[in-house]
């Protein structure tokens, strides 16, 4: 058990022997090498900053590959929740891609106010989670809320998206079929 931090000496030997078996490991999750460098350079700058908090139960290796695998995982969730969010945003967005600028200026500008229609609590999560691109868990520490509650907001934040920037574009399109439909049946 190592009960003072390591010097920087030991540190450095700590990455050079480590570096690459730890890589080799977070590439065997992220399957990309250079997100696999940058888990476990993340890792060991993490491990630098809080090795006097930290009480290692065992060899050096199983805590770090634990580490890093945890980390990796974490980068292919978050993966996942970006993912869906850019395919729930490529939902909401006029798919015509022969729509004017100015349509697609009006449809961001209605997106851009149901967004800030939302009570504010849903907001923030809401923000944080999509712009910020910050894992439920964060969130919910930074706002001091339960990860149950920041999937909750989320998830009433894209139905409310859905319902205040979306589905009045559909009225819209709705309204101008029938009208046409009964200017055309006369």
């Amino acid at each position: 058990m190592q009960e003072t931090p390591f010097s920087l000496e030991e540190f450095e030997l700590l990455f050079k022997e480590h570096f690459k078996p730890l890589a080799l490991l977070a590439y065997s999750v992220v399957k990309d090498k250079d997100v696999a460098k940058d888990v476990v350079q993340e890792f060991f700058v993490k491990f630098w900053e809080t090795q006097h908090t930290i009480q290692l139960r065992g060899p050096f290796e199983l805590y770090a590959a634990r580490a890093v695998k945890n980390r990796s995982l974490n980068y292919i969730a978050r993966q996942e929740v970006q993912d869906k969010h850019q395919q729930l945003f490529a939902a909401l967005a006029p798919d015509n891609p022969d729509n004017s600028h100015a349509h697609r200026e009006q449809f961001y500008q209605r997106l851009s106010h149901a967004i800030d229609c939302m009570p504010e609590q849903r907001r923030r999560v809401f923000l944080m989670s999509a712009a910020g691109n910050k894992k439920y868990a964060d969130i919910a520490r930074e706002l001091n809320i339960s990860v149950n509650t920041v999937k909750f907001h989320i998830k009433a934040a894209y139905v409310f998206l859905r319902n205040e920037a979306f589905l009045p574009l559909w009225i819209s399109v709705l309204l101008t079929v029938f009208h046409f439909f009964e200017k055309f049946s006369q």
